[in-house]
């Protein structure tokens, strides 16, 4: 089964955090999720997610720890899951590059969306966290 790396930006602003809409040309459109993407090789999270957020949502990021990891078996793949604590370097919106959605959205209300079932845990541990912002 293929294996594939993946960091997950948890970018908080005001309390809230940044949820994108998988696209409809990608593997489970419609489904929300925390942004990001796979590492490509020799690539740290960090310069992953930098890469990434850019790319998806013409934004800069500053990246921090990661909070949550985890692996899930999807059918046709393995995927290991970095989440790391991020926060935009501007006031800047993001704007949505590839076709997906964008939604600042409180913790209690994260499971309200249809979540990726490996960002679901996420989700859940998000909602009773005392991490703290930046």
């Amino acid at each position: 089964m293929k294996k594939i790396e993946v960091g997950a930006a948890i970018i908080c602003r005001n309390s809230e955090i940044l949820l994108t809409s998988r696209p409809e040309h990608q593997d489970m459109a419609g489904f929300w999720e925390f942004p990001g993407g796979k590492l490509e090789p020799g690539e740290t999270v960090a310069q992953c997610l930098v890469r990434e957020i850019a790319e998806e949502l013409d934004v800069k990021i500053r990246v921090f720890d990661t909070i949550y990891m985890l692996e899930h078996e999807y059918p046709d793949k393995t995927v290991k899951l970095h989440f790391v604590r991020c926060q935009l370097e501007t006031a800047q919106e993001p704007c949505p590059m590839e076709g997906q959605s964008a939604a600042w959205v409180s913790r209690d209300r994260l499971s309200d969306y249809r979540l990726l079932p490996a960002d679901r845990p996420v989700a859940d541990f998000l909602k009773f966290s005392c991490f703290h912002e930046q």
